[in-house]
């Protein structure tokens, strides 16, 4: 019997997958606890139609995110930290960190593990980082300077 899949179930497939199993593990475990449907020929439509909408809208957030990438392309970024008099931090700068500086000063907002950062940041100075998402690729400037206590 095929089946569309509700919830994940182990040994059996991922939520949203058609898999075929056999009448009585779906007739008396996957349907009755509310882990998959039966897939008729309308369920089915529905199915492929909702899955095409998801890849639709996928496909949407991910040239906006790549339009956000490309936007910050060349940006220096500046952060301010406490620094000791020889420059290193008392806190290490990380992605996190990095991203909502980002937001603050650029107003893009773009996730912290799209920032390839190898490090946190542990001195002042200009660090030259990578930013990738979407396919997309842009290079910054992370400008750290003292922070005056």
């Amino acid at each position: 019997m095929k089946v569309i899949l509700l919830k994940d179930v182990a040994k059996t497939g991922q939520q949203g997958s058609v898999v075929e199993v056999s009448d009585g593990y779906a007739m008396n475990y996957l349907i009755p606890n509310g882990l998959a449907e039966q897939a008729t020929a309308d369920k089915l439509a529905a199915h492929e139609a909702a899955q095409n909408k998801k890849t639709e809208q996928r496909a949407q957030e991910n040239k906006t995110i790549a339009g956000v990438v490309k936007s910050v392309e060349g940006a220096v970024i500046e952060i301010k930290a406490r620094a000791t008099d020889k420059g290193g931090l008392f806190k290490a700068i990380n992605a996190a960190d990095i991203s909502l500086a980002i937001l603050n000063g650029k107003g893009a907002m773009i996730p912290a593990d799209a920032i390839d950062l190898p490090k946190p940041i542990k001195t002042t100075g200009e660090h030259k980082l990578t930013v990738r998402a979407a396919g997309a690729e842009a290079h910054i400037t992370v400008a750290v300077s003292a922070e005056n206590a």
